[in-house]
């Protein structure tokens, strides 16, 4: 991602993507913040190029082939950097996620139903597969009593949930925050959601599994903090019972997938030290999460 201002100041974010990716993947993203674009204004909008395509292909020195594309820049703090996150933030935090959901309702695209292992739909999947390489021996017996748990109570109402295209990474860095003028209020609202690289077809209450999963990471009170998100996002989307009733087996089946595959990176990538960010946070969450 680069920052880019025009001479009138205007700003904007030029995206390169990973060789790799696939151009239907970028054209789902597109079309899904064009789709918001006319329904809420938290997202940023995909700005064509001058012959009117908005991806276009561009060459690396080393002749890889990558595709572009320029995005509107949204002012805002990243929700990560603030240390004060009041129960009005928290609620409003829920409100927009709920909102996004609302306003994703109707939206699909092909390339979006994917086999994606950050879909929560493959979280056990994902935990039977890598949950031998969780080298830390009490993080390893955590996860599998989590899973187990989550397998042998929950899995069961999965089929039940209602399923739609969803974000699916409201975390800390793609949130932003501002408003507020006086040190009470600033920074206490939500004012963008950015990056739609995770987008998937799945079970809806995972936008919100997920939302609450990072906001818990290192909190005193985990289960007040998903309360307060929950109620607001139940204000803008109405949850039904069984995604109530799931939500929590949720919320830890994200934290403990997170775990498994940053597992698996690390076998193959024992030196990139990205890969264990979030591992600390969570070693240090789950503890509280199973007296819960």
């Amino acid at each position: 991602n680069f920052l880019l201002e025009s001479a009138s100041g205007e700003k904007f974010v030029l995206k390169l993507a990973n060789a790799t990716e696939e151009r239907s993947m970028l054209e789902a993203q597109n079309a899904a913040m064009a789709h918001l674009s006319t329904r809420i204004d938290l997202c940023p909008r995909v700005i064509p190029a001058k012959n009117g395509e908005d991806i276009l292909p561009v060459e690396s020195p080393k002749g890889v082939r990558h595709f572009t594309r320029l995005v509107t820049y949204l002012p805002g703090t990243p929700l990560g950097d603030v240390k004060r996150r009041s129960p009005v933030l928290l609620h409003d935090l829920g409100t927009k996620v709920g909102l996004v959901d609302v306003a994703l309702q109707g939206f699909d695209h092909p390339a979006l139903h994917r086999d994606f292992h950050w879909d929560l739909a493959n979280g056990l999947k994902i935990i039977r597969q890598n949950g031998d390489l969780i080298i830390d021996n009490q993080l390893r017996e955590w996860v599998k009593a989590f899973a187990g748990n989550f397998e042998k109570s929950l899995a069961p109402l999965l089929p039940r949930l209602r399923t739609s295209v969803i974000h699916n990474d409201a975390n800390d860095y793609n949130i932003l925050v501002g408003g507020g003028s006086d040190l009470y209020s600033h920074n206490q609202s939500i004012v963008g959601l950015i990056d739609f690289g995770d987008m998937v077809h799945s079970y809806t209450v995972s936008d919100l599994a997920l939302t609450i999963a990072y906001a818990i990471l290192d909190q005193p009170d985990p289960l007040s903090i998903a309360a307060q998100i929950t109620r607001g996002y139940h204000a803008s989307f109405p949850l039904f019972e069984d995604e109530i009733t799931t939500l929590f087996g949720l919320v830890t089946l994200r934290l403990c997938t997170s775990v498994a595959i940053a597992a698996e990176q690390q076998s193959r990538q024992p030196e990139n030290e990205y890969l264990g960010v979030s591992q600390g946070p969570i070693r240090n969450s789950l503890p509280e999460l199973m007296k819960i």
